[in-house]
């Protein structure tokens, strides 16, 4: 019952090549290496899509704005922060970048706008929170050059694209949930297992009139307004201001549409008005971080006439953006024999294990007996005075258990783990420690007696 939180619920096909190269590959350095892969496969079609918009040959500074954008753009705090991670960020990035380099390569044609759609379709199925470049990518193809057929059909080739890699899962959590991204929007779908309301993370987003219109520069000195750990990037505030006033320019001169920036602009913009009113959490822009350089570069070029300015311009915000970067941290570790090294304490057979709160421990389950269940009623997403349908039947499943109960729990007890003891007639007995390197080894196994 919801071992691992609310990600107990999220797509599973993103983790697969994880868990094949955990199991395929002995050196876990090699397992660093492939999932850092999508991360150059994004890398390239970035350079790809430079090329496009500074083609070199038309313009004697073309190779500088390219190497600027790049810099820029591949040196983010959300991009570094998840690279080689399981968060899932890049390679739906990398489907991102490729989508967008083959509506640029040809602007004119409808099959380039239906393939992008496409690979942006299969970002969205790998990742939900990629659905705001969906967003973005159908209002960008609509700005470049509108008919209904070249929309309806970018609308179909996405849905498609989110088929291929997410339509499995949804179906799943529809069977079994009767709402297709559970527990997420059930105040549209009224799913009986959770509660009826959507579900966002509260502590995230801009909270004033002020900060909903010039929140990049706000998360600029406050980042826990957009993120779960400190960071520091002013990427998104660079592109504010040179995008107001590129736009500003553009009024007054009204210079001659070019449908590859037409195309970008409307996709950054779009984009980021979609994550400000559903997300507000910066690691989900890596695509608009990777284009930040791009627009950023773009705009000093298109406000700045004298070129000696301008690659003054550009290289000095290319190297003050860089350098004050400062990426999020969820803790590395160094590189052990294994990429898991976990022991777990003897586990009594047919076992219930409490999973305790809030701390990402569902990574354990795999190193106990088999036929070990685990439940998790008090976490980021269900709280033990609920009522819907998962909580109930986690209680009622802690509740009828005739075999041995545990805890695993961090070390320093939280006190929601002491309530759900209370609520369930629960003692602490005897606790055990776990060798977990990747939670600090500060993890225990407590067995624990009915009162």
């Amino acid at each position: 019952m919801a071992p691992a939180q609310i990600q107990t619920y999220y797509n599973p096909v993103g983790d697969l090549p994880f868990w094949w190269l955990v199991h395929a590959v002995a050196d876990p350095r090699g397992v660093a290496f492939a999932m850092a892969l999508p991360a150059g496969i994004a890398a390239f079609f970035l350079l790809r899509i430079l090329a496009l918009l500074f083609p070199v040959g038309s313009e004697r500074g073309a190779p500088v704005w390219i190497l600027a954008a790049a810099v820029i753009g591949l040196t983010g705090a959300a991009g570094q922060s998840t690279l080689g991670s399981t968060m899932n960020e890049w390679p739906s990035a990398a489907f991102v970048m490729a989508g967008v380099w083959v509506a640029l390569r040809a602007p004119q044609s409808d099959r380039s706008a239906w393939l992008g759609a496409f690979l942006v379709g299969c970002a969205m199925g790998l990742k939900l929170t990629f659905a705001v470049f969906g967003v973005g990518f159908l209002v960008a193809i609509a700005m470049q050059r509108f008919t209904a057929r070249r929309s309806v059909g970018a609308v179909a080739a996405l849905a498609a694209g989110f088929a291929l890699f997410g339509g499995y899962w949804a179906w799943i959590l529809w069977r079994d949930f009767g709402n297709p991204v559970f527990p997420y929007f059930n105040h549209v779908f009224h799913s009986a297992w959770w509660e009826p309301v959507a579900f966002f993370d509260p502590a995230r987003g801009p909270r004033t009139l002020l900060q909903w219109v010039f929140l990049p520069f706000f998360f600029g000195v406050k980042s826990l307004l957009v993120s779960e750990v400190a960071f520091r990037d002013y990427r998104m505030a660079a592109m504010f201001v040179v995008g107001v006033l590129s736009f500003a320019k553009a009024v007054a001169t009204r210079p001659r549409r070019d449908p590859a920036w037409t195309f970008l602009v409307a996709l950054a913009v779009s984009s980021y008005l979609a994550w400000l009113f559903v997300f507000a959490i910066f690691r989900y822009l890596v695509p608009l971080e990777l284009l930040s350089g791009a627009l950023i570069v773009g705009g000093v070029r298109f406000l700045v006439r004298e070129r000696g300015l301008r690659y003054a311009v550009v290289a000095t915000l290319a190297i003050l953006l860089v350098g004050t970067t400062r990426p999020m941290s969820w803790g590395r570790i160094p590189f052990g024999r294994d990429y898991f090294e976990i022991a777990v304490p003897p586990v009594e057979p047919r076992s219930l294990v409490i999973v305790g709160y809030v701390h990402p421990l569902s990574y354990l389950i795999a190193s106990f007996p088999p036929d070990t269940r685990f439940v998790s009623p008090a976490n980021n997403f269900l709280l033990l005075d609920q009522q819907n349908r998962l909580e109930k039947k986690a209680a009622e499943t802690i509740r009828e258990h005739r075999g041995p109960i545990y805890v695993l729990e961090h070390r320093t007890r939280l006190p929601q783990d002491t309530w759900t003891a209370e609520r369930f007639g629960l003692e602490f007995d005897t606790c055990d420690r776990l060798v977990a390197p990747m939670s600090g080894n500060e993890v225990q196994l407590c067995r624990m007696k009915r009162r």
